[in-house]
């Protein structure tokens, strides 16, 4: 490497310089040549005719050191990344919800790294196949975002699916939860308690001000979080539920539960017990029943809205005419050559 010391030309040595203090903003003299493998003496110049150029560069002395340092504005009204990290910015962005906002952005980095001649000017955002968002579910997401991160109180005109009722209300957002359908969580003036709203039901949102914004405890959140079950919140006391499910389908069970608070352990004569303590029973019902008979509730509470559900199920299915063929099997029914069902992967 030493005879490789002061080969760079001057214009090389000024654009590391640059792009040193992109990737952080202090530097000694002696690190700065190491890192741009060429002498102190040529560092030292160079920064000085920066200096002298207009560069807001602050030079101190701490013997036996010299330090060189930039200010948090010294390019004003512009984020710096390396090639390297707005690439990675980029495929973050690309993992987000598809609207036109994903789109906005995807398309500028992608300009900016073009204009840098980088190879990740070439990256396919079609790619990543990320969630679907609706034009009024990113307008109004923001709004609500903005009302998150200002402690500010949300003022909305919000339709209620379980009462089917449209009505204005104030809120005060205390967190956002941005998956496959944007929800947040936010204390409803009205009813005096956390609730759980979805974006999707939004019709008209913006930030109010001059009514006091509520915060929530992290004790009061925390509870709302265990009286949550799966997105959905069920007030009343929590409720001990298992069910267990047999292999080999207990293997992809185990790794699509509606809940990531769900524990398993291996299940006395083969399979997975799932358990959790939860108020929201008849949601973790559903589920159960959707297993058909891979699935079988273990305890009382679980099992009695399992039976509830699943004849109710079959009430309304009685008066559909039953002598067409299904279209196809259950997927309980389709063996492979061992004789055992085939779940999905």
């Amino acid at each position: 490497m030493v005879g490789h010391v002061g080969q760079r030309s001057s214009t090389e040595t000024l654009f590391g310089i640059v792009a040193a203090f992109l990737e952080r903003r202090t530097w000694t003299q002696a690190e700065l040549a190491r890192k741009l493998e060429t002498r102190v003496e040529t560092v030292r110049r160079q920064l000085g005719e920066l200096q002298a150029a207009g560069l807001k560069l602050h030079r101190e002395e701490d013997h036996p050191h010299v330090y060189w340092s930039v200010p948090k504005n010294w390019i004003p009204g512009a984020l710096a990344f390396s090639a390297e990290e707005a690439g990675e910015v980029l495929r973050l962005v690309s993992r987000a919800p598809r609207g036109a906002l994903r789109e906005r952005v995807v398309k500028m980095a992608l300009a900016r790294l073009a204009n840098l001649g980088d190879s990740n000017a070439a990256f396919d955002p079609d790619a990543v196949r990320a969630a679907g968002i609706t034009a009024d579910e990113e307008r109004w997401l923001a709004v609500v975002e903005d009302a998150a991160a200002g402690k500010v109180t949300l003022e909305m005109r919000y339709y209620s699916a379980s009462r089917r009722h449209e009505s204005r209300r104030h809120a005060s957002v205390q967190r956002v939860e941005v998956g496959g359908r944007p929800q947040f969580v936010a204390i409803c003036h009205r009813a005096g308690e956390l609730r759980r709203f979805r974006v999707s039901n939004v019709f008209d949102a913006r930030l109010a001000p001059a009514e006091p914004f509520r915060p929530a405890t992290a004790a009061a959140l925390a509870t709302f979080d265990r009286e949550s079950f799966g997105g959905y919140h069920d007030v009343g006391p929590a409720v001990r539920c298992a069910f267990v499910v047999r292999d080999p389908e207990a293997a992809w069970v185990a790794k699509n539960l509606p809940d990531e608070r769900i524990e398993h352990e291996p299940a006395e004569g083969g399979g997975v017990r799932f358990s959790i303590e939860t108020p929201g029973v008849a949601a973790l019902a559903r589920f159960v029943v959707g297993l058909g008979e891979v699935g079988r509730a273990e305890t009382p509470e679980l099992a009695a809205e399992v039976r509830a559900i699943a004849r109710a199920a079959l009430a309304n299915a009685s008066d559909v005419r039953d002598d067409v063929p299904p279209s196809r099997a259950p997927r309980s029914s389709r063996r492979g050559r061992t004789g055992r069902t085939t779940p999905p992967t």
